[in-house]
């Protein structure tokens, strides 16, 4: 009987403590784990740290953790207790496409999706010396000269080079993908004449425009991504796919309500942040605030337009 009484007891006890904690939520540093190398996601959320440790009381430490496309990183925050100390900031790629290619240790179920920050979406480009100059000049070219024309991709299984072959497949094209390790050589590939194109995002490929060596054909997003509002969507050019990397924060499953919600509120009180918006924008990205319900259902849609285009690229689904 005593036994019973303790197993009820704490049947109790436990739920009630567990709302205590969310109630008194933070009490310690929180640790943000961003899983790419330093330079890179971080300087997305590095202007947010004061304002959020304001808002939360409590400090704010940022850690680089790199490995295998962000999936190291975020497995470790898929593992971590649910007590909303150990936050993952990541983008699309590590959460939804890359569980699928690797058969990580986890999916995007693992974790809950807490607050986007950032939308970025893919920029195709030629080089300035080409006869590509506009995107019916590479469907004109693509068509006439079957799998020969190539493109740069950061990666084979990226969400980038998905929405590249989702891109050709919509325009009825057959391009070749040539893959390289990241967003940077690939851009570095199509400036030294070893492809035709690349496909990568706008801070990569902008500074380059600018420069006068390269053209922007199209941009994935929807409607025309404000901080290059001269380049045409694919959606223009009679192509329906759009396509977005989303960069936001994460949760391990299980944690509690109250302490996503006050996470998310830190990040929707510190993007206004004077002259934040202005600073991603001159980086060409992209401010994009999603609460937890509405970040959730945006990923499970990312997820559900991954799956179909591997599907339908007879790409094998991991995970």
């Amino acid at each position: 009987m005593k036994a019973f009484l303790f197993s009820v007891a704490l049947a109790f006890t436990l739920p009630a403590t567990a709302a205590s904690a969310a109630a008194d939520y933070p009490q310690k540093p929180i640790r943000v784990i961003v899983p790419y190398a330093a330079g890179g996601a971080d300087l997305f959320i590095r202007p947010l740290q004061q304002r959020m440790q304001e808002k939360l009381g409590q400090p704010i430490v940022i850690e680089n953790v790199g490995g295998a496309g962000g999936v190291v990183g975020a497995a470790r925050v898929a593992a971590a207790a649910p007590d909303g100390y150990t936050v993952l900031f990541a983008g699309s790629g590590a959460i939804v496409t890359a569980p699928k290619i690797t058969g990580a240790s986890y999916t995007w179920k693992s974790f809950e999706p807490v607050a986007n920050l950032i939308a970025i979406p893919f920029t195709l480009v030629s080089r300035s010396d080409s006869s590509i100059r506009t995107f019916g000049d590479f469907v004109q070219q693509a068509k006439a000269n079957p799998g020969k024309l190539t493109y740069a991709s950061p990666g084979h299984g990226t969400s980038t080079q998905m929405a590249a072959d989702a891109m050709a497949a919509a325009a009825g094209l057959d391009v070749l993908e040539i893959p390289y390790q990241g967003g940077n050589p690939a851009v570095s590939a199509l400036l030294g004449g070893h492809v035709d194109l690349a496909v990568a995002t706008p801070g990569l490929v902008m500074p380059h425009v600018n420069a006068g060596k390269l053209i922007p054909l199209a941009v994935t997003s929807e409607k025309r991504f404000s901080p290059t509002p001269d380049v045409p969507t694919l959606v223009e050019n009679g192509v329906d796919v759009s396509v977005v990397s989303r960069y936001g924060f994460y949760m391990p499953k299980g944690t509690p309500e109250e302490i996503v919600r006050k996470f998310a509120d830190a990040v929707a009180y510190a993007i206004e942040e004077p002259g934040y918006v202005d600073l991603m924008e001159s980086q060409y990205n992209e401010v994009e605030f999603l609460d937890p319900s509405a970040y959730k259902q945006a990923v499970a849609e990312e997820d559900a337009y991954f799956t179909k285009i591997m599907s339908e690229m007879n790409l094998p689904i991991k995970n």
